[in-house]
């Protein structure tokens, strides 16, 4: 009897493997989530890209790329970083994610 519940549980924990898998493997956006957000003050010419977190993650965020290739989390709701990423879009025509036209 234990035996035949240890492979209920083995054949149940490979299910959940396999299935959370095919969920990641699905998603569209970025890897990262924001957590937290950088709270000082961004000069927008230190910024070339930018991209969106994706809707499943905990709180909605934007990943900003400097010049220097290091990425931060931003809070897309204030206005400093909205004219970045409208900075960005009119340079570029569209959201980009490598900084490149």
């Amino acid at each position: 009897m234990k035996l035949c519940c240890a492979v209920a549980v083995a054949v149940a924990v490979l299910v959940l493997a396999l299935c959370s898998q095919g969920d990641s493997q699905t998603a569209v956006g970025p890897d990262k989530c924001c957590f937290e957000f950088y709270s000082k003050k961004l000069p927008a010419n230190k910024i070339n890209a930018y991209k969106m977190t994706r809707a499943d993650c905990p709180k909605p965020g934007v990943i900003l790329t400097t010049v220097g290739n290091k990425e931060i989390c931003a809070n897309p709701k204030v206005k400093q970083i909205q004219a970045i990423i409208e900075k960005i879009d009119n340079l570029f025509g569209t959201q980009t994610t490598t900084g490149a036209p």
